[in-house]
């Protein structure tokens, strides 16, 4: 019996950011899995996100989607497959909720770029499941930090692609619309798609995820399922803390968090 191909699959990988060095020998995302990222400020959640969706190259490895090479990719062909919400947001201009969203069916429209029928249903779609509809004619640069985050997450959704690049998707949200976001990536992946997020919350990370991967000083610490990773001994190599690992509701949840003395400044 032959075994579906992974949706992500990093093999061997070395690649440089500035001075950082980031090494990954093993990491995949099924369909229908949500996999997260953990780690301290600076472990490399953020550039390994940037390599898989092809914004940054690799010294050595692969990375591969389906079983295609990201790196022999053209552009159009990643943006069909997949879509990422980055860390920061920002649009120069004055574009409303409404056009941003629209970005997302880029990759779906023909050379002359017209909207069709099935990219502005995407878009209503989209700008609906993040309750977006009453405020879409406003410039983005009116809305909260929390809002911002939600058009972002609109947008990749109306891309509509197999997998979803997600990196702190719910920063700036308010407690509701956190755990309404990570069920709503939680969805996406029940249906098929295959998400890999970033988070620096460790009880969301353990709530959601089907699979955390954890990483530190440019290295993959451990991959698994959350209680395998979330270990008294991964804690205090990965994050520097110690914590008690108890179930809540059959899912495992961390308490008694508290530093065991080494800490981490450096950027993500």
């Amino acid at each position: 019996m032959t075994s579906r191909p992974a949706a992500i699959a990093v093999r061997e990988l070395r690649l440089r950011r500035g001075g950082f060095e980031l090494r990954i020998d093993r990491l995949r995302v099924e369909p229908g899995e949500l996999a997260v990222l953990i780690g301290r400020n600076g472990a490399g959640k953020s550039t390994l996100l940037d390599a898989i969706g092809g914004q940054i190259g690799t010294v050595r490895g692969q990375i591969e989607i389906f079983e295609e090479a990201v790196a022999a990719m053209p552009a159009r062909s990643r943006a069909l497959r997949m879509a990422a919400i980055p860390q920061e947001f920002e649009i120069p201009f004055a574009y409303s909720v409404r056009e941003v969203v629209e970005f997302g069916r880029a990759p779906h429209m023909g050379y002359f770029g017209r909207m069709r029928p099935g990219d502005r249903s995407a878009v209503r779609a989209a700008l609906a499941e993040c309750e977006l509809d009453r405020i879409a004619d406003r410039p983005l640069g009116e809305l909260s930090g929390g809002q911002r985050r939600r058009v972002a997450l609109a947008a990749a959704l109306a891309q509509d692609t197999p997998i979803l690049l997600a990196d702190e998707p719910s920063a700036h949200m308010d407690v509701a619309r956190v755990f309404w976001c990570w069920r709503l990536l939680l969805e996406r992946a029940r249906s098929g798609r295959a998400v890999l997020a970033a988070v620096h919350d460790l009880n969301l990370a353990a709530a959601f995820a089907d699979r955390i991967y954890l990483l530190g000083e440019g290295r993959l610490i451990a991959g698994g399922d959350p209680v395998s990773v979330l270990s008294r001994q991964n804690l205090a190599v990965g994050f520097g803390v110690s914590a008690r690992l108890e179930r809540r509701d059959g899912r495992p949840h961390l308490t008694q968090i508290a530093p065991t003395g080494h800490t981490s400044d450096r950027p993500d």
